[in-house]
């Protein structure tokens, strides 16, 4: 990795098929959620995924869910222990390895602040999980996406490495999704940017994947046959990213 931020690894798990986003709702329509805790900062540490896993427990559904300070030493211990659980050689402490949106969900389940995870499979998918709430992404990070113009990031350069974030709102008149980012506050738009569903459906047919979070609250999933693409669309379903 060029950055030490850039700690999002790609890890995908067959099993993961049959445990997609149940499509709910075909009625999509602009949204946008709100977070509750503060902008976290990872600072030069690989933490990524373990930032905006607990960066996006500070949201609802899950917020009210949680009865322990979501803060950056949360972030670590959770990257720490994902580390642990995925299939990379390595371990941090002592070693900055990186990991993935599936370790992390595996290690939030583990410590009992979710009750199972979801992968969405696509840009269709991220749009329905979203109508619920906020979910992580990973995919690659570009050169240029290091610097936020008017509020939005575009690829250009090189691949510089992996990145986890949340992705937390999508609005309809300007076909933006938002996202809210790990670096702290002073990084982008007071921590945040936003990236046009052209840009995001490419980083996420890269290998992308995203990882839609249980509330507690809720029953465990269960697996369940993979649901076919809704009719027309399956072009935009190509190139998913595999959970």
């Amino acid at each position: 990795m060029s950055d030490p931020r850039l700690g999002r690894r790609v890890e995908h798990d067959e099993r993961s098929r049959s445990y997609g986003v149940r499509r709910h709702t075909l009625h999509i329509e602009s949204r946008q959620w709100t977070s509750s805790i503060p902008v976290l900062d990872q600072g030069n540490l690989g933490s990524c995924t373990g930032n905006a896993a607990v960066g996006c427990l500070g949201y609802e559904p899950y917020y009210h869910t949680i009865h322990i300070p979501l803060i950056q030493s949360l972030a670590v211990d959770v990257y720490s222990e994902a580390t642990r659980l995925d299939e990379f050689d390595g371990e941090y402490p002592p070693t900055d390895t990186g990991s993935s949106g599936l370790a992390v969900a595996k290690a939030l389940h583990r410590r009992e602040l979710i009750s199972g995870y979801r992968h969405a499979f696509g840009i269709l998918d991220v749009l329905s999980a979203l109508m619920s709430g906020p979910l992580i992404v990973g995919t690659n990070w570009y050169t240029s996406m290091f610097y936020v113009y008017a509020g939005v990031v575009t690829i250009g350069g090189r691949v510089e490495g992996g990145h986890e974030y949340v992705v937390d709102g999508w609005h309809e008149a300007t076909d933006l999704f938002s996202f809210r980012n790990s670096w702290g506050a002073s990084w982008g738009e007071s921590g945040r940017f936003q990236m046009s569903s052209a840009t995001f459906d490419r980083l996420l047919r890269e290998d992308g994947d995203a990882t839609v979070f249980v509330p507690v609250t809720e029953p465990a999933p269960v697996p369940e046959p993979p649901e076919p693409p809704p009719p027309g669309c399956a072009n935009l379903l190509a190139g998913w990213g595999r959970g």
